[in-house]
């Protein structure tokens, strides 16, 4: 019998046993000729019960036992079949093992929903060690994927991956045996298998190799991937024998464990050269660490296309200022999209040849703010020599793009290193001089606020219809994302009043619910009062539902204002089609004063195929105290695929959740000095004017989505980012006249 959340299971037991001996006393009084008391045997529940009890009494077995859930799993009704599974998955007996296999059969309703899969294979895992148990994993590993997305659902790679970590997690030597066969065979179904046993790794080595005769490269790659030593053992004799592939594959392997066993062959391969080895020589000899691993590397960046992105990857994993004349002569053979990778390369190989090559780099419109960046962020007196003249140079004081890049790297390496050039602070402040609306001041006001020489709301001032310098705007909100909270809650009440409908924040054209792009710039104040300080929550429920840059952290904010009223429109802000504004939803209802709240995370959990949805519902539940919180947080710690979601899910179970009190928040620093540059080029010169103060959305790597507006010339820059992937989703196009004074 399944017990209630927050309920202990001894009380639960006390009153089952109430209700069974009620059950028999009402039989006793039916028939008093004394008997032997025994387990019914009906049609539904086993037995005839009907002839041991008086009609309308129902035996405990037949209301909350396996029958019950058996015919939940008939119903035609999905979430009854899903009632069903968890409830089978809850008893956790052989027979109700068996009935979930059943439901699971090819015909039954569950075998066609790719949702009763998931709930079955989570309730199954405990379970992996039965050979029927282990054989339907092994097959939705396998299959199951493929039948999700035959049915039109993006449950697949959740379906696959669950599957693949209840094996991994049952240490057992046959699921494991699976894991390994999928391996071997690759595709999706090998990647899931590889990461469940990288989140689960094997007791032993030998419950991987089994009785092999021959390691195949897929499994001895996968060795070198696990990181386990006691792998070198079972790798070493592969080097001298069997055919060229296993040699390769055992040598990279043991490169990636930290063995120089594979130096010597790597060396050979050098000296020798042989068509399709040099890719691995050089991963071989970078892994190791060996001198020679550079003019490697060089020499791949120098083959061709095919193997650039193989050079470039390597360069990027070992620089070295021996590889800045190869990764420039690469840069006009290497794709379009991965140049920014090469001129990045090049700053983190350092040195003066590196400084000089990026210098030379600037001028070119293409790559100028690559290298720009790549210059502001790499160490060395050199590259900050190059950036102060990109400021005080002859042509910074006639070409005011140029003036304006020099600028902007100026205060990226402030921000970033610390080691601004002397004179960035005078051409800042000359820059606040510029005409209002312009991207001259636009770029000195972002700096200026950004390294802490004027306050946001200081630069800003007052902000109307009739009045309102939107460039300035946007650069002082951007710059304070680099101060921390407390400036960020300086533009709260600029943004409380350009958000209230008719409060100067409107899109022009009369919408009120739209914002403008000073709105949405005034909106990283949000960030600051995840509960939404004195914006109404009927406008943050407006600016939630419309869409847009602003839409995440008012869903966030309204979340964390949940109520009666409001909770519907919560609900469908927590399954609509935008990830994003999901994940804040969750975010936001981990401060939901009401308690109930844990139970909208722990639904929303059950199907999110998107994993930093996931995430954000595992950040909000280890904000929760309530005990249902356990089993959801349980469930992600050990069965979900994300090693991420694992990872939080972990900490919020070893840790005291320690809420934050509504209405209390308290601005703190920023941490990250982590810098986004991003420059909107248009892709018709005709369209210029669309990149000039044009609305976007930044998430960051830890989630967070940021509203931001560039520049007049299309520039965005982004302070106070974690390390890590951010991504920047432009608005379908700047609201008119939002660039002007």
């Amino acid at each position: 019998m399944r017990s209630l959340p927050g309920i202990p299971r001894a009380p639960a037991l006390a009153a089952a046993l109430v209700a069974a001996a009620i059950t028999m006393a009402g039989a006793a009084a039916a028939q008093p000729v004394a008997r032997t008391a025994r387990a019914p045997q009906g049609p539904e529940d086993g037995g005839g019960a009907a002839s041991a009890a008086e009609p309308g009494a129902t035996p405990l077995r037949g209301s909350l036992g396996v029958p019950v859930a058996e015919r939940l799993l008939a119903s035609s009704d999905p979430e009854a079949r899903l009632r069903g599974i968890e409830r089978l998955g809850a008893i956790g007996t052989e027979e109700a093992v068996n009935a979930l296999l059943a439901a699971l059969e090819q015909g039954a309703p569950g075998a066609r929903d790719p949702k009763a899969r998931l709930a079955a294979v989570r309730a199954l895992a405990p379970h992996a060690a039965r050979d029927s148990v282990r054989q339907l994993l092994a097959r939705e590993l396998s299959e199951g994927g493929a039948a999700a997305r035959s049915a039109a659902s993006p449950l697949g790679d959740l379906l696959r991956g669950t599957a693949a970590l209840a094996l991994a997690r049952s240490g057992d030597r046959r699921a494991l045996g699976a894991l390994v066969n999928a391996i071997v065979q690759g595709g999706a179904a090998g990647e899931a298998a590889a990461r469940a046993l990288k989140a689960y790794p094997p007791a032993s080595l030998q419950l991987l190799l089994g009785s092999r005769k021959r390691l195949e490269p897929a499994l001895v790659a996968f060795l070198g991937e696990l990181g386990d030593l006691r792998a070198i053992g079972a790798l070493r004799p592969m080097l001298e024998g069997g055919d060229r592939a296993s040699q390769v594959a055992a040598a990279r392997a043991l490169a990636r464990l930290g063995d120089e066993a594979a130096l010597a062959k790597a060396r050979a391969w050098l000296r020798s050269p042989e068509p399709g080895l040099l890719e691995a020589t050089a991963e071989i000899l970078v892994h190791l660490g060996a001198p020679e691993a550079p003019d490697a590397v060089a020499a791949l960046l120098g083959s061709d296309r095919a193997r650039l992105l193989e050079g470039l990857r390597l360069a990027e994993l070992a620089p070295s200022a021996r590889l800045v004349p190869a990764l420039a002569r690469a840069l006009p053979l290497l794709p379009e999209d991965a140049r920014p990778r090469a001129i990045a390369a090049i700053g983190r190989a350092g040195g003066a040849q590196a400084a000089r090559e990026l210098r030379r780099l600037v001028e070119r419109p293409e790559l100028a703010t690559a290298a720009a960046f790549a210059l502001a962020t790499t160490p060395g007196a050199e590259a900050r020599a190059a950036v102060a003249e990109l400021i005080e140079g002859a042509r910074a004081a006639s070409d005011a793009d140029h003036r304006r890049l020099g600028l902007r790297a100026g205060v990226v390496r402030g921000l970033v290193l610390g080691d601004a050039p002397d004179a960035l602070e005078g051409r800042l402040l000359a820059a606040l001089a510029a005409p209002r609306g312009s991207s001259d001041r636009a770029a000195g006001v972002f700096g200026a606020v950004a390294l802490g020489l004027r306050d946001a709301a200081d630069v800003v001032g007052a902000c109307s219809p009739a009045s309102c310098d939107r460039a300035a705007v946007h650069a002082a909100a951007r710059g304070a994302l680099a101060r921390g909270e407390r400036a960020l809650a300086g533009l709260a009440p600029l943004f409380a009043e350009l958000a209230a409908p008719g409060g100067g924040g409107a899109a022009p054209g009369g919408d009120d619910v739209a914002p403008d792009a000073a709105a949405i710039s005034a909106g990283v104040a949000l960030l600051a009062a995840p509960g939404g300080g004195a914006v109404a929550t009927s406008r943050l429920a407006a600016l939630a539902e419309a869409g847009g840059p602003l839409a995440p952290l008012a869903a966030r904010a309204l979340a964390a204002r949940d109520d009666e009223v409001i909770r519907n429109r919560l609900k469908r802000l927590l399954e609509g089609s935008d990830p994003v504004v999901r994940a804040h939803v969750a975010l936001g209802l981990g401060s939901d004063p009401m308690p109930d709240s844990v139970s909208l995370l722990a639904r929303a959990y059950r199907f999110e195929d998107d994993p930093a949805v996931r995430r954000a519902i595992v950040r909000g539940l280890s904000r929760r105290t309530e005990v249902q919180r356990g089993r959801v947080l349980a469930e992600a710690r050990d069965l979900d695929p994300d090693e991420g979601v694992r990872a939080l899910a972990r900490t919020a179970l070893s840790d005291v959740p320690r809420p934050r009190a509504r209405g209390r928040d308290v601005p703190r620093p920023a941490l990250a000095t982590g810098v986004v540059w991003v420059a909107i080029v248009p892709n018709d010169r005709s369209a210029a004017a669309s990149a000039s103060a044009r609305p976007a959305r930044l998430v960051r790597p830890d989630g967070v989505a940021v509203p931001v507006v560039a520049d007049p010339d299309g520039v965005l820059l982004v302070p106070g980012v974690p390390p890590g992937v951010s991504s920047v989703l432009l608005a379908p196009a700047a609201p008119p006249g939002d660039s002007g004074p």
